[in-house]
Protein backbone atom coordinates (compact mmCIF):
# COMPACT_ATOMS: atom_id res chain seq x y z
CA UNK A 1 0.00 0.00 0.00
CA UNK A 2 1.24 3.49 -0.88
CA UNK A 3 2.51 5.55 2.06
CA UNK A 4 -0.41 7.63 3.36
CA UNK A 5 1.59 10.88 3.31
CA UNK A 6 2.71 10.34 -0.28
CA UNK A 7 -0.87 9.44 -1.19
CA UNK A 8 -2.27 12.73 0.15
CA UNK A 9 0.65 14.69 -1.29
CA UNK A 10 -0.24 13.43 -4.78
CA UNK A 11 -3.98 14.06 -4.28
CA UNK A 12 -3.51 17.59 -2.91
CA UNK A 13 -0.93 18.44 -5.61
CA UNK A 14 -3.43 17.47 -8.31
CA UNK A 15 -6.27 19.41 -6.64
CA UNK A 16 -4.08 22.51 -6.37
CA UNK A 17 -2.14 22.44 -9.65
CA UNK A 18 -4.33 20.89 -12.38
CA UNK A 19 -7.42 23.18 -12.15
CA UNK A 20 -5.19 26.27 -12.10
CA UNK A 21 -3.28 25.07 -15.15
CA UNK A 22 -6.37 24.17 -17.19
CA UNK A 23 -8.20 27.36 -16.15
CA UNK A 24 -6.11 29.16 -18.79
CA UNK A 25 -7.94 27.09 -21.41
CA UNK A 26 -11.31 27.96 -19.81
CA UNK A 27 -11.81 24.41 -18.55
CA UNK A 28 -13.87 24.41 -15.30
CA UNK A 29 -12.27 23.03 -12.14
CA UNK A 30 -14.77 20.15 -11.88
CA UNK A 31 -14.01 19.02 -15.42
CA UNK A 32 -10.25 19.29 -14.92
CA UNK A 33 -10.39 17.14 -11.76
CA UNK A 34 -12.41 14.42 -13.51
CA UNK A 35 -9.89 14.45 -16.38
CA UNK A 36 -7.00 14.28 -13.88
CA UNK A 37 -8.70 11.33 -12.17
CA UNK A 38 -8.99 9.50 -15.49
CA UNK A 39 -5.26 10.05 -16.19
CA UNK A 40 -3.87 9.04 -12.77
CA UNK A 41 -6.39 6.29 -12.02
CA UNK A 42 -6.11 2.52 -12.47
CA UNK A 43 -7.36 2.75 -16.08
CA UNK A 44 -4.90 5.52 -16.96
CA UNK A 45 -1.30 5.79 -15.76
CA UNK A 46 -2.16 3.78 -12.62
CA UNK A 47 -0.45 6.26 -10.28
CA UNK A 48 -3.17 5.92 -7.64
CA UNK A 49 -5.54 3.09 -6.76
CA UNK A 50 -9.10 3.47 -5.46
CA UNK A 51 -8.82 2.28 -1.85
CA UNK A 52 -11.08 2.59 1.21
CA UNK A 53 -9.46 5.86 2.33
CA UNK A 54 -10.11 7.54 -1.01
CA UNK A 55 -13.66 6.18 -1.14
CA UNK A 56 -14.42 7.51 2.36
CA UNK A 57 -13.16 11.00 1.48
CA UNK A 58 -15.04 10.92 -1.83
CA UNK A 59 -18.28 9.85 -0.14
CA UNK A 60 -18.04 12.72 2.33
CA UNK A 61 -17.31 14.99 -0.65
CA UNK A 62 -20.61 13.93 -2.24
CA UNK A 63 -22.40 14.63 1.05
CA UNK A 64 -20.81 18.08 1.38
CA UNK A 65 -21.64 18.87 -2.26
CA UNK A 66 -25.35 18.21 -1.72
CA UNK A 67 -25.39 19.94 1.69
CA UNK A 68 -23.81 23.09 0.26
CA UNK A 69 -26.20 22.99 -2.71
CA UNK A 70 -29.11 23.03 -0.25
CA UNK A 71 -27.45 25.71 1.87
CA UNK A 72 -27.02 27.97 -1.17
CA UNK A 73 -30.78 28.22 -1.62
CA UNK A 74 -32.49 31.46 -0.58
CA UNK A 75 -35.77 30.22 0.90
CA UNK A 76 -37.45 33.60 0.45
CA UNK A 77 -36.72 33.28 -3.26
CA UNK A 78 -38.18 29.78 -3.24
CA UNK A 79 -41.41 30.93 -1.57
CA UNK A 80 -41.89 33.94 -3.85
CA UNK A 81 -42.25 31.96 -7.09
CA UNK A 82 -43.42 28.67 -5.58
CA UNK A 83 -46.71 28.41 -7.48
CA UNK A 84 -45.29 29.07 -10.94
CA UNK A 85 -42.19 27.01 -10.19
CA UNK A 86 -44.43 23.97 -9.60
CA UNK A 87 -45.54 24.17 -13.25
CA UNK A 88 -41.94 24.37 -14.48
CA UNK A 89 -40.90 21.59 -12.08
CA UNK A 90 -43.77 19.35 -13.21
CA UNK A 91 -42.79 19.54 -16.89
CA UNK A 92 -39.05 19.36 -16.06
CA UNK A 93 -39.61 16.03 -14.35
CA UNK A 94 -42.40 14.58 -16.50
CA UNK A 95 -41.06 15.04 -20.05
CA UNK A 96 -37.35 14.21 -19.45
CA UNK A 97 -38.39 11.49 -16.99
CA UNK A 98 -40.62 9.67 -19.47
CA UNK A 99 -38.14 10.23 -22.29
CA UNK A 100 -35.23 9.04 -20.15
CA UNK A 101 -37.10 5.87 -19.22
CA UNK A 102 -37.75 4.95 -22.87
CA UNK A 103 -34.16 5.84 -23.83
CA UNK A 104 -33.08 3.44 -21.06
CA UNK A 105 -35.24 0.65 -22.48
CA UNK A 106 -33.92 1.46 -25.96
CA UNK A 107 -30.28 0.98 -24.88
CA UNK A 108 -31.08 -2.28 -23.07
CA UNK A 109 -31.52 -1.29 -19.41
CA UNK A 110 -33.88 -3.18 -17.14
CA UNK A 111 -36.82 -1.54 -15.31
CA UNK A 112 -34.72 -0.23 -12.37
CA UNK A 113 -31.90 0.99 -14.63
CA UNK A 114 -34.36 2.81 -16.91
CA UNK A 115 -36.03 4.47 -13.91
CA UNK A 116 -32.68 5.70 -12.64
CA UNK A 117 -31.76 7.05 -16.06
CA UNK A 118 -35.06 8.96 -16.06
CA UNK A 119 -34.07 10.46 -12.67
CA UNK A 120 -30.75 11.62 -14.11
CA UNK A 121 -32.47 13.08 -17.19
CA UNK A 122 -34.88 14.99 -14.91
CA UNK A 123 -32.28 16.37 -12.50
CA UNK A 124 -31.06 19.99 -12.41
CA UNK A 125 -28.00 21.53 -10.75
CA UNK A 126 -28.63 24.06 -7.98
CA UNK A 127 -24.95 25.02 -7.75
CA UNK A 128 -24.46 25.74 -11.47
CA UNK A 129 -27.81 27.49 -11.96
CA UNK A 130 -27.28 29.65 -8.87
CA UNK A 131 -23.75 30.63 -9.99
CA UNK A 132 -24.88 31.42 -13.54
CA UNK A 133 -27.90 33.46 -12.44
CA UNK A 134 -25.66 35.43 -10.08
CA UNK A 135 -23.12 36.04 -12.85
CA UNK A 136 -25.88 37.29 -15.17
CA UNK A 137 -27.37 39.42 -12.35
CA UNK A 138 -30.69 37.55 -12.65
CA UNK A 139 -30.98 36.21 -9.09
CA UNK A 140 -33.59 38.77 -8.02
CA UNK A 141 -35.41 38.86 -11.39
CA UNK A 142 -38.77 37.18 -11.96
CA UNK A 143 -37.27 34.68 -14.43
CA UNK A 144 -34.26 34.00 -12.20
CA UNK A 145 -36.44 33.47 -9.13
CA UNK A 146 -38.66 31.06 -11.07
CA UNK A 147 -35.73 29.03 -12.44
CA UNK A 148 -33.94 28.82 -9.10
CA UNK A 149 -37.12 27.84 -7.22
CA UNK A 150 -37.87 25.15 -9.78
CA UNK A 151 -34.29 23.85 -9.66
CA UNK A 152 -34.51 23.37 -5.89
CA UNK A 153 -37.87 21.55 -6.16
CA UNK A 154 -36.68 19.31 -9.02
CA UNK A 155 -33.41 18.43 -7.26
CA UNK A 156 -35.29 17.52 -4.08
CA UNK A 157 -37.88 15.41 -5.90
CA UNK A 158 -35.29 13.60 -8.05
CA UNK A 159 -33.22 12.78 -4.97
CA UNK A 160 -36.31 11.32 -3.29
CA UNK A 161 -37.21 9.32 -6.41
CA UNK A 162 -33.61 8.08 -6.49
CA UNK A 163 -34.01 6.82 -2.92
CA UNK A 164 -37.32 5.10 -3.77
CA UNK A 165 -35.81 3.39 -6.81
CA UNK A 166 -32.84 2.20 -4.73
CA UNK A 167 -35.37 0.85 -2.20
CA UNK A 168 -37.09 -1.01 -5.06
CA UNK A 169 -33.73 -2.56 -5.93
CA UNK A 170 -33.41 -3.86 -2.36
CA UNK A 171 -37.05 -5.12 -2.30
CA UNK A 172 -38.16 -2.81 0.53
CA UNK A 173 -41.71 -1.80 1.57
CA UNK A 174 -42.30 1.23 -0.68
CA UNK A 175 -45.57 2.41 0.93
CA UNK A 176 -44.16 2.69 4.45
CA UNK A 177 -40.92 4.10 3.08
CA UNK A 178 -42.69 6.98 1.26
CA UNK A 179 -44.79 7.90 4.33
CA UNK A 180 -41.79 7.81 6.69
CA UNK A 181 -39.70 9.80 4.21
CA UNK A 182 -42.36 12.50 4.02
CA UNK A 183 -42.52 12.71 7.84
CA UNK A 184 -38.70 12.77 7.98
CA UNK A 185 -38.51 15.75 5.60
CA UNK A 186 -41.21 17.69 7.45
CA UNK A 187 -39.50 17.00 10.79
CA UNK A 188 -36.13 18.27 9.50
CA UNK A 189 -37.57 21.37 7.84
CA UNK A 190 -39.44 22.34 11.02
CA UNK A 191 -37.02 21.31 13.79
CA UNK A 192 -33.64 22.32 12.33
CA UNK A 193 -34.48 26.04 11.79
CA UNK A 194 -36.02 26.30 15.29
CA UNK A 195 -33.07 24.68 17.05
CA UNK A 196 -30.44 26.33 14.81
CA UNK A 197 -31.65 29.89 15.45
CA UNK A 198 -31.34 29.35 19.19
CA UNK A 199 -27.97 27.56 19.17
CA UNK A 200 -26.35 29.89 16.61
CA UNK A 201 -27.36 32.86 18.74
CA UNK A 202 -25.66 31.31 21.79
CA UNK A 203 -22.43 30.83 19.78
CA UNK A 204 -22.77 34.18 17.99
CA UNK A 205 -19.07 35.08 18.32
CA UNK A 206 -17.66 31.54 18.36
CA UNK A 207 -17.20 30.61 14.70
CA UNK A 208 -15.63 27.19 15.30
CA UNK A 209 -18.52 26.10 17.52
CA UNK A 210 -21.04 27.31 14.93
CA UNK A 211 -19.35 25.18 12.28
CA UNK A 212 -19.27 22.20 14.64
CA UNK A 213 -22.99 22.63 15.31
CA UNK A 214 -23.88 22.81 11.60
CA UNK A 215 -21.84 19.66 10.86
CA UNK A 216 -23.47 18.01 13.90
CA UNK A 217 -26.90 18.78 12.39
CA UNK A 218 -25.74 17.43 9.03
CA UNK A 219 -24.69 14.07 10.48
CA UNK A 220 -27.81 13.71 12.64
CA UNK A 221 -29.88 14.21 9.46
CA UNK A 222 -27.83 11.65 7.55
CA UNK A 223 -27.87 9.01 10.30
CA UNK A 224 -31.61 9.36 10.96
CA UNK A 225 -32.23 9.18 7.21
CA UNK A 226 -30.14 6.02 6.88
CA UNK A 227 -32.28 4.38 9.59
CA UNK A 228 -35.22 4.89 7.20
CA UNK A 229 -33.20 3.62 4.26
CA UNK A 230 -32.50 7.01 2.65
CA UNK A 231 -29.18 7.61 0.95
CA UNK A 232 -27.01 10.17 2.81
CA UNK A 233 -27.19 12.71 -0.03
CA UNK A 234 -30.95 13.15 0.59
CA UNK A 235 -30.47 14.01 4.26
CA UNK A 236 -27.55 16.26 3.33
CA UNK A 237 -29.55 18.29 0.80
CA UNK A 238 -32.61 18.67 3.08
CA UNK A 239 -30.51 19.63 6.11
CA UNK A 240 -28.80 22.25 3.92
CA UNK A 241 -32.20 23.72 3.01
CA UNK A 242 -33.28 23.66 6.67
CA UNK A 243 -30.09 25.30 8.00
CA UNK A 244 -30.37 27.98 5.29
CA UNK A 245 -33.82 28.89 6.66
CA UNK A 246 -32.30 29.59 10.10
CA UNK A 247 -29.55 31.94 8.87
CA UNK A 248 -29.57 35.69 8.39
CA UNK A 249 -27.92 37.03 5.23
CA UNK A 250 -24.78 37.88 7.21
CA UNK A 251 -24.67 34.48 8.93
CA UNK A 252 -25.27 32.76 5.60
CA UNK A 253 -22.33 34.55 3.99
CA UNK A 254 -20.03 33.88 6.94
CA UNK A 255 -20.93 30.21 7.29
CA UNK A 256 -21.15 29.41 3.59
CA UNK A 257 -18.48 31.55 1.95
CA UNK A 258 -15.85 31.73 4.71
CA UNK A 259 -16.10 28.36 6.40
CA UNK A 260 -18.19 25.54 4.97
CA UNK A 261 -17.19 26.21 1.36
CA UNK A 262 -13.56 26.07 2.47
CA UNK A 263 -14.13 22.70 4.15
CA UNK A 264 -16.10 21.26 1.24
CA UNK A 265 -14.44 22.74 -1.83
CA UNK A 266 -11.02 22.91 -0.17
CA UNK A 267 -10.63 19.15 0.11
CA UNK A 268 -13.56 16.73 0.14
CA UNK A 269 -15.54 17.80 -2.96
CA UNK A 270 -12.45 17.91 -5.24
CA UNK A 271 -11.57 14.39 -4.04
CA UNK A 272 -15.11 13.25 -4.96
CA UNK A 273 -14.67 14.48 -8.55
CA UNK A 274 -11.11 13.11 -8.72
CA UNK A 275 -12.27 9.67 -7.54
CA UNK A 276 -15.17 9.84 -10.00
CA UNK A 277 -12.68 10.27 -12.84
CA UNK A 278 -10.59 7.38 -11.52
CA UNK A 279 -13.68 5.14 -11.87
CA UNK A 280 -13.83 5.85 -15.62
CA UNK A 281 -12.38 3.07 -17.77
CA UNK A 282 -11.55 4.96 -20.98
CA UNK A 283 -10.06 1.80 -22.46
CA UNK A 284 -13.53 0.46 -23.24
CA UNK A 285 -14.53 3.50 -25.33
CA UNK A 286 -14.97 2.52 -28.98
CA UNK A 287 -17.09 3.88 -31.83
CA UNK A 288 -20.00 1.89 -30.38
CA UNK A 289 -19.74 3.67 -27.02
CA UNK A 290 -19.32 7.10 -28.61
CA UNK A 291 -22.72 6.46 -30.20
CA UNK A 292 -24.14 5.71 -26.70
CA UNK A 293 -22.63 8.93 -25.31
CA UNK A 294 -24.14 10.98 -28.15
CA UNK A 295 -27.57 9.37 -27.65
CA UNK A 296 -27.51 10.21 -23.92
CA UNK A 297 -26.28 13.80 -24.36
CA UNK A 298 -28.48 14.78 -27.32
CA UNK A 299 -31.69 13.16 -26.04
CA UNK A 300 -31.26 14.63 -22.53
CA UNK A 301 -30.66 18.17 -23.83
CA UNK A 302 -33.59 18.04 -26.28
CA UNK A 303 -36.01 16.68 -23.66
CA UNK A 304 -34.97 19.27 -21.06
CA UNK A 305 -35.18 22.15 -23.54
CA UNK A 306 -38.66 21.10 -24.70
CA UNK A 307 -39.94 20.76 -21.13
CA UNK A 308 -38.57 24.18 -20.15
CA UNK A 309 -39.77 25.93 -23.30
CA UNK A 310 -43.30 24.49 -23.03
CA UNK A 311 -43.75 25.40 -19.36
CA UNK A 312 -42.39 28.95 -19.84
CA UNK A 313 -44.74 29.35 -22.82
CA UNK A 314 -47.68 28.38 -20.57
CA UNK A 315 -46.45 30.93 -18.02
CA UNK A 316 -46.56 33.62 -20.75
CA UNK A 317 -42.87 34.43 -20.97
CA UNK A 318 -41.48 35.96 -24.17
CA UNK A 319 -39.52 33.97 -26.75
CA UNK A 320 -36.09 35.18 -25.56
CA UNK A 321 -36.95 34.43 -21.92
CA UNK A 322 -38.22 30.97 -22.93
CA UNK A 323 -34.95 30.15 -24.68
CA UNK A 324 -32.72 31.39 -21.83
CA UNK A 325 -34.94 29.81 -19.17
CA UNK A 326 -35.04 26.48 -21.00
CA UNK A 327 -31.24 26.39 -21.31
CA UNK A 328 -30.96 27.09 -17.58
CA UNK A 329 -32.88 23.87 -16.82
CA UNK A 330 -30.35 21.72 -18.70
CA UNK A 331 -27.15 21.75 -16.57
CA UNK A 332 -26.72 18.73 -14.33
CA UNK A 333 -23.65 17.87 -12.28
CA UNK A 334 -24.03 17.14 -8.57
CA UNK A 335 -27.18 14.99 -8.37
CA UNK A 336 -26.54 13.18 -11.66
CA UNK A 337 -22.90 12.34 -10.86
CA UNK A 338 -23.74 11.24 -7.32
CA UNK A 339 -26.61 9.13 -8.68
CA UNK A 340 -24.35 7.61 -11.34
CA UNK A 341 -21.69 6.68 -8.77
CA UNK A 342 -24.36 5.03 -6.55
CA UNK A 343 -25.78 3.12 -9.51
CA UNK A 344 -22.35 1.90 -10.58
CA UNK A 345 -21.51 0.72 -7.05
CA UNK A 346 -24.85 -1.16 -6.90
CA UNK A 347 -24.20 -2.62 -10.37
CA UNK A 348 -27.45 -1.12 -11.69
CA UNK A 349 -25.56 0.38 -14.64
CA UNK A 350 -22.40 -0.75 -16.41
CA UNK A 351 -19.19 1.19 -17.05
CA UNK A 352 -20.29 2.21 -20.55
CA UNK A 353 -23.38 4.04 -19.32
CA UNK A 354 -21.45 5.45 -16.33
CA UNK A 355 -19.01 7.08 -18.75
CA UNK A 356 -21.90 8.40 -20.87
CA UNK A 357 -23.51 10.00 -17.78
CA UNK A 358 -20.20 11.62 -16.80
CA UNK A 359 -19.89 12.97 -20.37
CA UNK A 360 -23.47 14.30 -20.11
CA UNK A 361 -22.69 16.05 -16.81
CA UNK A 362 -19.46 17.58 -18.09
CA UNK A 363 -21.07 18.78 -21.34
CA UNK A 364 -24.18 20.28 -19.74
CA UNK A 365 -22.19 21.94 -16.93
CA UNK A 366 -19.61 23.56 -19.22
CA UNK A 367 -20.89 24.08 -22.78
CA UNK A 368 -24.53 24.87 -21.94
CA UNK A 369 -23.74 27.62 -19.36
CA UNK A 370 -21.33 29.23 -21.84
CA UNK A 371 -23.98 29.15 -24.58
CA UNK A 372 -26.60 30.52 -22.17
CA UNK A 373 -24.38 33.43 -21.15
CA UNK A 374 -23.58 34.37 -24.75
CA UNK A 375 -27.24 34.20 -25.80
CA UNK A 376 -28.29 36.24 -22.75
CA UNK A 377 -25.84 39.01 -23.67
CA UNK A 378 -27.02 38.87 -27.28
CA UNK A 379 -30.75 38.85 -26.44
CA UNK A 380 -30.55 41.44 -23.60
CA UNK A 381 -33.26 39.55 -21.71
CA UNK A 382 -35.55 41.61 -19.48
CA UNK A 383 -34.85 41.47 -15.74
Amino acid sequence: MMDIYLFFFIVLSIIFIIPNLLKRFKIPAITSLIIAGIIIGPYGLNILQIDETLKAFAEFGAIMLMFLAGLEVDNETLKREFKNSLILSFFSILIPGIGGYFIGKLIGLDFIGSLLLSVIFSSHSVAIVYSLLEELNLIKSKLGTLILSSTVIVDLITLLILSIVIKLKTNGDIGSFVILTFLYIIALLISIPLVSKHILKIFEKLHAQRIHFVLFILFISIISGEVLGLHPIVGAFISGLAVSEALTKKEHDELLNKNLNAIGYGLFIPIFFLELGMEVNIRIITLKYIKLILIIIISSIILKFISGYLSLYLLRYGKKERIIGSLLTIPKISASLVAASIELSMRIINENLFIAIIALSIFTSTIIPTLTKNLYLKFKVRK
